[in-house]
């Protein structure tokens, strides 16, 4: 088990899905513009990436996909002193293609406010509907959907409960190969798409 690494005023947030009996989940780091954090706005953060989730990325997924929900924590103190879930219903992807197998995903980076390379943090997207896909390289249409919904989370944090409420943030968790004692973090400023092409998914596999 990796060593925790307390984030000052900040929550994890794992967007979960199944695909094809799978558990696969995406990881996102969120500091508190209005500390401390209690369960009312740990929820509101939860909930607020869920709705946008079901509105702006399930669909430009496969139907194979289905977006189960959001878990958020705070990430102060270990063992958490909170932990939400927003249910997302089962929410099925909007693209009736079959979806390419569970390591097969479409990679997506996010920039923070420096050049330094820690603060580049990523996403390994699942669910990749078939038809979007020619050969290796994925559509125009699937990257610019998923490159909306990542923008949208930039402003739409900070209304994630009562303005201004959350900031997305990329962090590092190590350096020289160790743990730090806390996070250091930076506001997201843009996603990216390393490649034009689908990358694998080498965590979340079935054993």
């Amino acid at each position: 088990m990796a060593d925790f690494v307390p984030l000052a005023d900040g929550a994890q947030v794992e967007v979960r899905y199944t695909l094809d009996g799978i558990s696969v989940e995406n990881t996102l780091w969120f500091v508190s513009r209005s500390p401390p954090i209690d369960a009312t706005t740990l929820q509101a953060l939860a909930d607020g990436v869920r709705d946008l989730w079901i509105v702006e990325m399930m669909p430009f997924l496969s139907v194979d996909l289905t977006f189960d929900g959001v878990f958020a924590r705070d990430w102060t103190a270990d063992p958490t002193p909170l932990a939400v879930i927003a249910s997302g219903s089962s929410t099925p992807g909007g693209n009736s293609s079959p979806s390419h197998s569970a390591n097969v995903a479409i990679r997506v980076r996010f920039r923070g406010t420096t050049s330094e390379t820690w603060r580049r943090n990523s996403n390994f997207i699942p669910g990749i509907p078939i038809d979007q896909v020619t050969l290796n390289t994925y559509s125009s249409t699937i990257k610019d959907g998923i490159f909306e919904c990542y923008v949208s989370l930039i402003d739409d944090a900070a209304f994630f409960g009562v303005f201004p409420a959350w900031r997305w943030v990329t962090t590092s968790r190590r350096i020289d190969n160790a743990p730090r004692a806390t996070q250091l973090f930076t506001r997201t400023v843009t996603p990216e798409f390393p490649s034009p092409y689908t990358a694998p998914r080498r965590k979340r596999l079935p054993a």
